[in-house]
């Protein structure tokens, strides 16, 4: 008799210690795993390599959370992987760029843009709300990747006049 009563008891203290235990590790998590936006992000890579921002894409890799930035100088181009939480650079690569090299042209090519990133990025966000996963600028248009949690909006924006010439949506794998 003494036994069903204490199985019970057991388990209630068990059951209590595994609520408390998991709602504390749940919200120490939540704020330690702050993901750093794309502004904090691209200040860090500019911090490294003195150019332009081409390209900052967040990225949900096996390994972790990324952001991967590309920076492109007269005469290089820079890969820059960084953790989406921390800030801490992964990884660097440097590719030198030739006469050749279309990609070599884009900060000439880039002195028609007379809109910011900051500007695209806001012009967008004024036609659907969501958090922005890419941002490129490719040929004057700037080329933006947006996710909602139920859909996902691809948006450019031109470069010069700031008007929006591509709105797509999709549903979010």
């Amino acid at each position: 008799m003494k036994k069903i009563i204490l199985i019970p008891a057991l388990v209630g203290v068990l059951g209590i210690g595994v609520v408390i235990g998991s709602t504390s590790l749940l919200s120490g998590n939540a704020q330690e795993n702050k993901v750093l936006t794309m502004q904090e992000i691209e200040k860090k890579a500019l911090g490294i390599v003195n150019g332009t921002v081409t390209n900052i894409e967040f990225d949900k890799e096996r390994t972790g959370d990324v952001y991967e930035v590309e920076i492109t100088t007269a005469t290089d181009e820079h890969d820059l992987k960084f953790d989406a939480y921390t800030g801490e650079l992964l990884k660097q690569k440097k590719e030198v760029l030739d006469d050749d090299d279309d990609r070599s042209m884009e900060v000439e090519n880039n002195t028609a843009v007379k809109i910011t990133k900051e500007q695209a990025i806001e012009r967008t966000l004024s036609k659907v709300n969501g958090t922005v996963t890419k941002v490129e600028l490719d040929d004057d248009v700037y080329e933006i990747e947006i996710v909602d949690g139920q859909f996902g909006y691809d948006v450019e924006v031109h470069g010069t006049t700031g008007e929006i010439v591509k709105f797509e949506q999709d549903i979010e794998d």
